[in-house]
């Protein structure tokens, strides 16, 4: 059965609920935070996070004085509403009852259960939350503006992942909301970088791995946390493609970035993971240059098999 629904659609149907719940991930990213802060706002309700938030979206939720409820109970909510999320395990598998998705991954596993979903492949939920609400006639307030701006930021790795749709989109936004640009950069660099996060960075330094293809450079590394920052990090210093893993009991989570050069040639990071996922009874996706999985087994086999995969594709027009 095909749920899925136009924008107008997916407003004029969240219109019909008294008490939404905006339900974000676990470890929720200023995208999430964003975006169902700003749904919150026209349509009432509540913004949920699983488990907690990640730094840059706690400094976001102090500096707009939002009330978000951790593990929420979903039976309190006529809907939840899932939020820029694209697996259940991203909400550590919950019992969802009434739901609906909202989200821009290119790759979503939870779409048959939904009542309805809005999917659009964009940079980031917030433009999408953006676009539907501006169409059906709404203003945005300076909250709404610094809080769908912050996630178009983040999500768009601070504009190198950009579209002329996501600048286009943020410059409305900034003329909209009457928000200053700098504001928000105030807020990102406002964002404090605690000592465990950046031992972990020079843990993943220490520990990673090189492997070539001809020019190209795969690195991969493991921590015991912060491993989608350590990913990024990595490809900061010179790697074109990253994976670090962080091993959690039999559980192997795998954050993983590739420069726009790499997703050029072909790289396709939330395919592969998805695909690797599946192949090991796991769960993998998200975007072109940003993915992450979650499967059973050994570290360094899984991250063997996301190296050779990206060398294939790397190497394949040499061949």
């Amino acid at each position: 059965m095909d749920n899925s629904v136009s924008r107008n659609e997916f407003y004029s149907l969240l219109t019909e609920f008294k008490n939404p719940l905006f339900l974000c991930h676990r470890n929720a990213d200023p995208d999430a935070i964003g975006s169902a802060y700003s749904l919150k706002e026209v349509f009432g309700g509540s913004i949920g996070v699983i488990d907690s938030v990640d730094r840059i979206s706690s400094t976001l939720i102090n500096r707009l004085d939002m009330k978000v409820l951790y593990n929420p109970d979903i039976s309190m909510h006529d809907i939840t509403v899932v939020v820029d999320t694209s697996t259940g395990v991203q909400l550590n598998n919950i019992k969802l009852e009434k739901y609906c998705i909202i989200d821009h991954h290119t790759t979503n596993t939870m779409l048959e259960g939904a009542e309805f979903h809005l999917i659009e492949h964009r940079t980031s939920t917030a433009e999408i939350v953006y676009t539907m609400l501006h169409e059906t006639g709404h203003s945005f307030s300076t909250e709404m503006g610094i809080a769908l701006i912050t996630g178009i930021i983040t999500d768009t790795g601070h504009f190198k992942h950009a579209t002329a749709d996501s600048l286009y989109t943020t410059a409305s936004l900034l003329e909209e909301s009457k928000v200053s640009y700098g504001e928000v950069l105030e807020l990102l660099s406002s964002t404090p970088h605690d000592i465990s996060m950046r031992i972990a960075m020079l843990k993943a330094a220490m520990r990673t791995k090189i492997e070539r293809a001809n020019d190209w450079i795969i690195a991969t590394s493991y921590v015991s946390s912060f491993n989608g920052t350590a990913a990024s990090t990595l490809v900061n210093i010179g790697a074109d493609v990253s994976f670090v893993a962080t091993p959690i009991g039999e559980m192997v989570r795998i954050s993983s970035r590739a420069r726009r050069t790499a997703i050029e040639r072909g790289v396709t990071l939330g395919k592969i993971l998805e695909e690797i996922g599946k192949t090991h009874g796991g769960t993998g996706g998200g975007h072109n240059g940003a993915a992450g999985l979650e499967v059973i087994g050994d570290k360094d086999q899984i991250l063997s098999e996301c190296v050779k995969r990206v060398k294939k594709i790397l190497l394949k027009r040499n061949l």
